[in-house]
């Protein structure tokens, strides 16, 4: 479909999420059939005065030929010169133009490149300049939805890929995303917003034409969603991609590690028996290895109650 080729290795990818899509998780993702992945975004200004943390955001060695770098601002000269600069760190480079919320969009940046079309133009121009390959992450529109006009200024521009999640950027996260959006096929089109299952990946695609999605929260403590053969871990699958994650951590963030794995620890005990006191009680351990053990008892008891009710 469309006149464009795709360079994307696939049809499923991980969504880009501050805080969240960072190098284990990534990893995890991966191993579990996620064809491709972003950084998490990371601010052209911070690119241009070569702050030394950013080095943690870029790709590593091993899946620079599978991430894209996101990068976001408001300024169109500002963004072309960092994506010059970080374009050889990842496979392609995405221009974030999606992001709602309030501290990004303050700045101009994000989804408050949607309020001008033409300020969005100007960007997307001088970025399109300097880049070999270029994606753009928008949402459908500022208030309303507008994605016609956004999808012909990103086509007229020569973007290559379109990620676009169905909220306008005022919804925020709230209301249902919608899937069938207008979509003629001239660019690869990938398509995002509550994606949480298998099917929901088939429908999205079906009612949108999309050439593929990219799964955001569905993917939280829910790696599996991208195993094209698997829509329910055994306890021994599970526990072992919680371990590993817990690893992966570890070895990332030292001691800090086991605090990061705070924010997956909802999602992969998600409808599991005793969840809200398990939660309880491992959100207050720091260490990654009482985190473990702690995890380890937990499925030990649950494999024991199943066996028990057999």
């Amino acid at each position: 479909m469309g006149t464009k080729k795709n360079f994307l290795p696939g049809t499923v990818g991980l969504a880009p999420m501050a805080g969240v899509t960072d190098y284990p998780f990534r990893k995890i993702c991966f191993e579990l059939g996620a064809k491709f992945a972003f950084t998490e975004m990371i601010s052209a200004k911070s690119v241009l005065l070569n702050i030394s943390v950013n080095e943690k955001y870029f790709p590593k060695e091993d899946e620079k030929h599978l991430v894209g770098v996101q990068i976001f601002g408001s300024d169109p000269f500002e963004l072309a010169q960092a994506a010059a600069l970080v374009e050889e760190k990842g496979f392609w480079v995405d221009l974030n133009a999606g992001c709602p919320v309030a501290k990004v969009v303050k700045r101009g940046a994000g989804s408050a490149l949607l309020k001008d079309i033409e300020h969005f133009r100007k960007v997307v121009r001088e970025m399109r300049r300097v880049v070999k390959r270029l994606s753009v992450k928008t949402r459908i529109g500022w208030e309303k939805d507008e994605f016609e006009k956004i999808y012909d200024v990103l086509v007229s521009e020569g973007v290559d890929i379109i990620f676009v999640h169905g909220r306008t950027a005022k919804q925020m996260y709230s209301g249902k995303a919608k899937w069938d959006i207008y979509n003629p096929g001239v660019v690869p089109l990938y398509i995002s917003g509550d994606i949480y299952s298998r099917d929901d990946i088939k429908r999205a695609m079906e009612l949108s034409g999309a050439d593929g999605v990219i799964v955001a929260r569905g993917a939280i403590g829910n790696p599996w969603i991208f195993a094209e053969n698997k829509d329910c871990p055994s306890l021994d699958d599970k526990l072992r991609v919680i371990l590993k994650h817990i690893d992966l951590l570890n070895e990332e963030y030292g001691k800090h590690g086991g605090v990061e794995f705070r924010k997956f620890v909802a999602g992969y005990t998600k409808d599991m028996p005793h969840a809200r006191e398990f939660r309880n009680k491992v959100m207050k351990i720091a260490d990654v290895n009482d985190l473990k053990s702690a995890f380890v008892e937990y499925f030990k008891s649950l494999s024991q109650h199943e066996h028990a009710s057999v």
